[in-house]
């Protein structure tokens, strides 16, 4: 693996160091945080190595009072998240997405979007970082999560996801097949 993703270096979020969940941590603080630290790493190494978070964009689809429920096909590229159940749409950030580390971000998030599914997304809003020290893989990634409002129309990598729009009491049906980030931010929608 020769990608580079966009990390950075786990003792700068020490604000973020001992809590786990879907932190109220503001936006402006992020992006300072991601431009000032943000550095760009080989994947192979940075899924490994805790010293270092994986800064990822986590999108939740809502449309009216439904959300994209989507399962990991074995297609996907994360074998630790093979055949589970997530409510995020997102992926690693690389240098050829922006000449800044944050311009990065919002470009790689867009890039993300429309890699994974065909949404007309109408508002997009910041809820919170997600710090999950529960897992190994959630150990090096860091989400940043926010909820579209969206009209969805399917998945682009219907190879790699499949699902559809649901409503909350459907999605906490699936929440022991979910991914920990997805149970995290399930229980903050409302």
């Amino acid at each position: 693996m020769t990608e580079q993703v966009l990390a950075i270096d786990t003792y700068r979020l020490e604000e973020l160091a001992t809590c786990s969940g879907l932190l109220a941590f503001p936006l402006e603080s992020m992006k300072e945080l991601i431009n000032e630290y943000g550095k760009y790493v080989l994947r192979s190494q940075a899924e490994s190595d805790e010293s270092i978070r994986q800064i990822i964009p986590y999108v939740v689809f809502r449309e009216e009072r439904c959300f994209l429920l989507m399962k990991r096909t074995r297609k996907q590229g994360e074998a630790r998240l093979h055949e589970k159940y997530s409510i995020g749409v997102g992926g690693h950030i690389n240098p050829e997405d922006g000449p800044s580390p944050w311009s990065a971000f919002v470009n790689g998030m867009e890039r993300e979007i429309s890699e994974e599914v065909d949404a007309e997304v109408s508002e997009l809003e910041y809820l919170g970082v997600l710090n999950d020290l529960s897992t190994p893989v959630s150990r090096v990634h860091l989400g940043m999560v926010y909820i579209a409002d969206t009209v969805f129309c399917g998945f682009n990598e219907k190879d790699k996801f499949e699902g559809s729009m649901e409503s909350l009491e459907t999605l906490r049906e699936y929440r022991e097949k979910m991914e920990t980030w997805s149970q995290i931010v399930l229980e903050k929608l409302k």
